[in-house]
């Protein structure tokens, strides 16, 4: 299920460079690198860390709470804005993620007062504006449920009590349905004009186009305003699914799912209660609207984007940079990126065997295939682009969105 749309890609491409003259060396790295384990550690160590760097910690593992309070001294400060803006970017993410529209569409607005030279927010603006004026995501029931999952991870849900089977997207920043289903649900579509997505697999853009739903049932739980993206039919990955399954749920409902944990039997539990371990560093984090998850090649720290709407696991041009001797025995390859915004073939070094460690377990990528530079897309965040087929070697996976814990478990 390749595709990757970034609803606000922009506003963590300018992160990294607006901070670039504030304060000590380490953190400015860090932060500009997006390495948000790394600098969880080292603002952890330092009791005179700066508010913003405090404030970012807090985004990436979904304190919104803190990161508020840390933010609101950087956002008084008195300067050029830059800091002030970054730091509503950041909130702005962190509401998109819950769902939260109209919190969303304020932190953009004020970044947009201070950075009216960024024209590339007006396209997110104008979503956001528009999603702003219906209600918020809420849960009005949430159980404690098991779910039987199709052979491809779809998962049988209601919409407005209308049956259907969506799969479930950790790479996708907003639910999508194509435009059949939108119909077949008897929703109506609205355009968002001027408004273009980036396919961060493809790297093209795509027009906007949203219906919100007033429930979604899935096993014990029923969430309420529930808004969709809506894709052509002859868009990826729907051209390819059966009428039936016209549907992807992005991050905003598996947040408020909670606990996410599924078994190689193709059960998935929704709601269960965190693990009782120590949760005082989590190896699970948010990068905008990518979930990242900590990892290691060699003994050294890496991460991953956790991406479970793609059915191939890659490595990054990050991973090239920081393993070069292990790249230098690959050979030229192509594969073919597709997403909601089309297909792009693409030349990749390819590897025989790569083994790294996520979760707790140890994975192996035959073949692992490096994809190059991308400018439109931020996959060079990570390490690795994480995907079903690497998750389908253990017996278990687990995703803890309240402790933000990721763990798997072994197929013996």
């Amino acid at each position: 299920m390749p595709k990757k749309c970034q609803i606000v890609g922009l506003l963590l491409a300018i992160s990294g460079c607006l901070a670039a003259d504030r304060t000590d060396s380490e953190l400015k790295s860090l932060f500009a690198a997006h390495d948000w384990f790394k600098l969880r550690d080292a603002v952890g160590r330092s009791a005179e860390a700066p508010a913003f760097y405090r404030g970012a910690v807090a985004c990436a593992f979904n304190n919104v709470d803190d990161a508020e309070r840390h933010f609101r001294a950087v956002v008084e400060a008195p300067g050029d804005g830059r800091q002030a803006a970054d730091a509503h970017g950041l909130l702005a993410y962190a509401y998109m993620r819950s769902g939260r529209y109209r919190q969303t569409y304020t932190h953009l607005a004020a970044m947009q007062r201070l950075l009216p030279e960024v024209s590339g927010l007006n396209g997110s603006l104008a979503l956001f504006s528009a999603l702003s004026h219906y209600p918020e995501l809420s849960a009005k029931a949430r159980r404690l449920s098991d779910v039987r999952m199709s052979d491809d991870f779809f998962i049988p849900v209601a919409v407005d009590g209308r049956p259907a089977k969506y799969g479930f997207d950790s790479g996708m920043d907003i639910s999508f349905i194509s435009e059949a289903e939108a119909n077949r649900l008897g929703l109506p579509i609205h355009e968002v004009s001027a408004s273009t997505l980036r396919d961060g697999a493809s790297g093209n853009d795509v027009p906007v186009r949203f219906v919100v739903a007033d429930r979604l049932t899935a096993g014990g739980f029923e969430l309420r305003h529930v808004v969709f993206l809506v894709a052509r039919n002859d868009a990826m990955p729907f051209v390819e699914l059966p009428p039936d399954k016209q549907g992807i749920l992005g991050i905003p409902v598996l947040v408020a799912f909670g606990t996410m944990r599924w078994n190689n039997d193709r059960v998935l539990r929704i709601g269960v209660d965190r693990d009782r371990r120590d949760v005082k560093h989590p190896n699970m984090c948010f990068q905008g609207g990518a979930l990242v998850v900590e990892g290691t090649f060699r003994t050294q720290r890496i991460t991953a984007w956790l991406d479970t709407g793609s059915g191939k696991t890659y490595l990054t041009q990050r991973f090239a940079q920081q393993f070069p001797d292990v790249i230098d025995a690959g050979k030229e390859a192509s594969v073919r990126l597709r997403g909601v915004g089309g297909s792009t073939e693409v030349r990749v070094i390819a590897i025989p065997e790569i083994k790294f460690s996520v979760g707790g377990f140890d994975l192996a990528l035959r073949p692992a295939q490096v994809l190059p530079k991308d400018e439109r897309v931020d996959r060079d965040w990570y390490h690795v682009w994480l995907g079903m087929d690497l998750l389908g070697q253990t017996r278990e996976v687990s995703l803890d969105f309240k402790s933000l814990t990721f763990s798997l478990k072994s197929l013996k």
